[in-house]
């Protein structure tokens, strides 16, 4: 009976899809360790005290942390496969709560989804540098997508719009100009301007996306305000009014992801690094009296 009950002690296994999550994330021999240790002590102790549900959810906890303290630029893919983990669920909870007949808007639909795989993608694959400029860009889009990502928040901060929202709405749409120009010219690359603006717009328009759900579903449920928009013909009622509202805010913030996000960030570097690369001595000489090098 003893060889069995060992046998059945150590077939425990935390969810293998979370497991292989953090492997993917984290380096290879972080990795090792962390996984090791992990299931170790899910075997040891965490499952025979507290049984599957709860010692899953302790693991799902722990590999979630492990993932957030992750060093760089690991830590940029795991705040952005967070990020958009979060946004797909807001989501799917949104269409669960207020249900939408796919066949309504199909194209939308798949647009939606293809745009999320797509981010998904390229959190995974395309933030592993393996060249010392590689990790250059990925430093400056982080940093330049958590300046603009506060510029557009705090333009919607202070909505309904005065001279200063517009004024802050338009350093923001300049702003991935001047993005893609300090990656163009920090590496004399106009394909590096563009990958800087990308990522940039991609930070801005998830934690722009995230702002925007957080705000309409606070407002709504916890403030209990109906939205602005007006009721007209047919006259909404509460339920209707809450639908409209959640949806319209979801999708502003779906726009303001993928358009005003990634997409708009990788044509700005495009602009800005065909401006400033076409001549690559002349890249160079700007390099040197343009910009700091410790930014």
């Amino acid at each position: 009976m003893a060889p069995e009950i060992d046998r059945s002690e150590n077939s425990f296994h935390p969810p293998r899809w979370a497991d292989a999550l953090l492997r993917s994330i984290l380096t290879p021999e972080d990795a090792e360790v962390t996984s090791g240790d992990l299931i170790e002590v899910y075997r040891d102790s965490i499952r025979p005290l507290r049984g599957r549900w709860q010692a899953d959810l302790w693991y799902l906890r722990q590999a979630a942390g492990c993932m957030l303290r992750a060093k760089t630029p690991m830590n940029l893919r795991n705040w952005l496969l967070s990020g958009l983990t979060l946004a797909f669920l807001i989501l799917v909870f949104s269409a669960l709560m207020y249900p939408i007949s796919p066949s309504e808007h199909p194209k939308v639909l798949v647009g939606i989804i293809a745009g999320f795989l797509y981010y998904a993608y390229v959190a995974v694959w395309r933030t592993r540098p393996s060249t010392p400029e590689d990790d250059l860009v990925l430093r400056l889009g982080g940093k330049w997508g958590l300046a603009l990502g506060t510029l557009w928040i705090a333009a919607y901060s202070l909505w309904p719009p005065t001279p200063v929202t517009w004024l802050l709405v338009f350093a923001a749409f300049a702003l991935p100009f001047i993005c893609g120009a300090h990656g163009a010219i920090r590496t004399g690359k106009m394909r590096n301007g563009v990958r800087v603006g990308f990522w940039s717009g991609l930070i801005s328009g998830l934690m722009v996306f995230l702002m925007r759900a957080a705000l309409v579903y606070f407002s709504t449920f916890v403030l209990g305000l109906p939205g602005d928009e007006i009721p007209r013909t047919p006259l909404y009622t509460a339920a209707e009014l809450q639908r409209v509202n959640i949806f319209d805010s979801l999708g502003n913030a779906l726009v303001h992801l993928f358009l005003f996000g990634g997409a708009l960030g990788a044509i700005a570097g495009m602009v800005s690094g065909l401006v400033f690369c076409y001549d690559e001595q002349a890249s160079a000489q700007r390099r040197k009296r343009c910009l700091p090098h410790w930014f």
